[in-house]
């Protein structure tokens, strides 16, 4: 049988100032789980989130007793019409992963998004795209690339007439590095 027990760490806080808002700038709330096994196995997670006007900063992770384990922080940001988001996962054998993703409004009108994300052997991969109102309809380009060279781009554009509607395509790939 599992035996856990939380420790939430703002609780002291919450009973002796209940008008306190969760969503009050510079608001932190924190956890820590604590859990041992009938085989001396077992496991701490815990977790911390701080939110800010235009932003929150959410930190958690977990070790297992047998020394395995994660840690992950993720941050993200608003405002002026654009969003993004960095997120970073570090394994307890020091092996990190990343993560970034932006979507911008622009003053024209169109919208932006770009993403990129390294495994943690080193691999990585990136994309884009962008859309955007045309008189008669809209238009699309996006890409992607990886470590290694190999990717893509294309473009969509899309017209409407009083009884038709044409869709124009093309694409264009990138082979791998040799």
């Amino acid at each position: 049988m599992l035996k856990s027990r939380t420790l939430p760490i703002l609780a002291a806080l919450a009973v002796a100032v209940p008008a306190v808002s969760l969503a009050a700038p510079a608001a932190a709330q924190s956890r820590v789980v604590v859990a041992h096994g009938p085989y001396g196995g077992g496991y701490v997670a815990g977790g911390q989130v701080a939110r800010h006007p235009g932003g929150v900063h959410v930190s958690r992770g977990v070790m297992t007793r047998s020394g395995h384990g994660v840690r992950e922080t993720r941050d993200t940001h608003w405002g002026d019409g654009a969003i993004s988001q960095q997120v970073r996962r570090t394994y307890a054998n020091g092996a990190s992963a990343t993560r970034t993703d932006s979507v911008v409004r622009h003053p024209d009108g169109s919208v932006s998004r770009n993403r990129a994300r390294t495994g943690a052997a080193g691999n990585s991969q990136s994309g884009w795209s962008t859309i955007y109102r045309t008189d008669d309809g809209y238009a699309r380009t996006r890409g992607a690339q990886t470590s290694n060279g190999r990717g893509y781009s294309s473009t969509r554009d899309v017209s409407a007439g009083d009884d038709t509607v044409t869709v124009d395509r093309s694409a264009t790939t990138i082979p791998a590095a040799q």
